[in-house]
């Protein structure tokens, strides 16, 4: 038998630990998670990296009984291995795959003790991928598969014991002051080379950080790896876009952008040269050229291109449309095709005789929304509107939706930012909550983050809901910022330096038990989890410093 690379499983409590030639894989097996299924996905990601389309597995158990497996990539299945001479087949890369007797309708197998002792047994090999079985008695009773992995070895040797090596991210301390509502204490942390990349939750809710240009997706309970994937450059901005019904994310740099789907190759798109990339920018990336025109991107990697009208500026992708707007003049576009020839522009109605368009401040899936001075006094306030768009091909409908009334009377459209997965908005001291069609004076400027406005004033971090209320404050300007906060209501934190020092930059797991008290236990109040907010203390002063006031249409 030829000496292929191994992937050893080795029973584990709870986890399942990869290694392809060096490459570690940690999968934890979860509640709602088929055991077999991690199993052979670990296995098959192992495989792939071995650059392989079948490979021999050793699964270990922790009483030393070994199985003979194979793992095949392309049916996505996890079975033990034939030992018949004759069932064995050559790839096109000159592996050696062992294959059962009975074809794809059966299986035969040996176990081997610790010792080197065989047993034969029979069995039934699933027709479908998705429908994998990994049943295996041994002496400790069911094979339940918590997945281990070793270094490459040679087969022949009944010798070599593989030991599997599980790495759980360990707890740390914030080197910096935590954001509002949490402690300096991290459950887990992450190394990364640059903490310039943000955070971003996968599909099914894992955390993603970036080192340089691996994507790893974390568990969010322990911080073990799910998933990694390499893109071809260093990264510079990720995100998330469901694309035709299909979860992809995308990774980008200067000029150049990939996207990954289920499978671990990126997903290339053309950039021209002179293309500027833009995550940010609506439920599809897209790439703004020079020449007024603008490609947006599909799941496949391909692009359509959309014409932008010569006064505007592009300011959300909506799928295969583009919606456009001359930002001073109220005239909004949407281009749903690649002619030349535009549709019809609708023009934003304003909302009381008198009033004077500031800016359009943006769109988030597919609701306008614009700022106007109500009039020339400052006690006259200004008006958020909210304007949502027809889908007529040949003219431009918008129809207003929602109107709020604030008083002051400025409305900062510059550095607007985007927080398009909670729909919000921050106009300088102005949060807007696009979906509820609310809006809300802040005390200040602050950043937009985690789906609250994060707001420094009088010494202080407060954190405010997308309701204007202040949620949480701490003690210190120079509190850190979360990328998002998990469903468990841990706040994903980036920070620069480390506690040991054997990492510059790190993403830390903030546990969700708030700062350090320092009145007596018995005062202190602990913020709850979002999405559910913590109670508001209206006797604090700084719990009504955010002033709103909203007026229907």
């Amino acid at each position: 038998m030829h000496p292929w690379p191994v992937i050893v499983l080795t029973i584990g409590e709870g986890e399942i630990v990869a290694d392809a030639n060096g490459d570690v894989l940690t999968y934890p097996v979860l509640e709602d998670a088929s055991p077999a299924d991690v199993a052979a996905d670990a296995a098959s990601e192992a495989c792939r990296r071995l650059g392989l389309k079948a490979c021999r597995v050793q699964g270990h158990t922790e009483d030393g009984e070994v199985y003979e497996m194979i793992v095949d990539t392309e049916f996505g299945t996890l079975e033990e291995r034939s030992t018949d001479p004759a069932t064995t087949l050559t790839s096109g890369n000159g592996t050696v795959h062992g294959r059962t007797s009975a074809g794809r309708g059966g299986r035969l197998g040996r176990r081997r003790t610790s010792s080197g002792a065989t047993a034969v047994r029979g069995g039934v090999r699933r027709p479908q991928a998705r429908r994998r079985t990994l049943m295996m008695w041994g002496s400790a009773g069911v094979f339940v598969a918590t997945l281990g992995v070793c270094g490459v070895y040679v087969l022949q040797d009944p010798e070599a014991t593989p030991a599997a090596v599980i790495y759980t991210p360990p707890p740390a301390q914030l080197p910096v002051p935590a954001p509002a509502g949490w402690d300096t204490y991290a459950t887990w942390t992450a190394p990364m080379q640059s903490s310039t990349v943000r955070a971003i939750l996968d599909p099914s809710g894992h955390p993603v950080s970036v080192d340089g240009s691996t994507l790893t997706a974390h568990d969010p309970k322990t911080g073990v790896e799910r998933w990694t994937r390499t893109a071809p450059f260093t990264v510079s901005q990720v995100a998330l876009f469901t694309l035709d019904g299909q979860s992809r994310v995308a990774a980008s740099t200067a000029r150049e952008l990939v996207m990954f789907g289920d499978g671990p190759d990126p997903i290339r798109v053309d950039v021209p040269q002179n293309g500027t990339i833009v995550l940010d920018g609506g439920t599809a990336p897209r790439v703004d050229l020079p020449t007024k025109q603008t490609l947006i991107v599909a799941a496949d990697g391909s692009t359509v291109s959309r014409v932008v009208p010569a006064v505007a500026e592009p300011i959300e992708a909506l799928d295969a449309d583009l919606v456009t707007a001359d930002l001073q003049a109220g005239r909004i576009w949407r281009v749903t095709t690649d002619s030349a020839a535009l549709p019809s522009p609708a023009t934003l109605p304003s909302p009381a005789e008198g009033a004077e368009l500031i800016s359009v401040l943006g769109s988030i899936d597919g609701r306008v929304v614009a700022a106007w001075k109500n009039g020339d006094r400052a006690s006259d306030g200004v008006s958020i509107g909210f304007y949502d768009l027809g889908t007529a091909p040949d003219a431009t409908e918008v129809t207003q939706a929602g109107l709020v009334t604030l008083e002051g009377g400025d409305v900062s459209a510059s550095g607007l930012q985007l927080d398009r997965e909670n729909t919000l908005m921050l106009a300088g001291s102005v949060l807007i909550d696009v979906s509820t069609m609310e809006a809300h004076r802040l005390p200040g400027a602050g950043k937009l983050s985690a789906g609250y406005a994060w707001v420094n004033t009088d010494g202080e971090q407060s954190r405010i809901n997308s309701q204007g209320e202040v949620e949480d404050t701490t003690d210190s300007l120079q509190a850190s910022v979360p990328d998002l906060i998990t469903a468990d209501g841990k706040a994903i934190t980036r920070a620069t330096g480390s506690p040991t020092g054997d990492s510059p930059n790190s993403l830390y797991a903030l546990a969700d038990t708030g700062p350090r008290p320092t009145a007596p236990p018995t005062t202190t109040t602990t913020s709850s989890a979002p999405p559910t907010p913590a109670a508001t203390n209206t006797s604090d002063p700084a719990s009504t410093s955010a002033v709103s006031s909203k007026e229907n249409p």
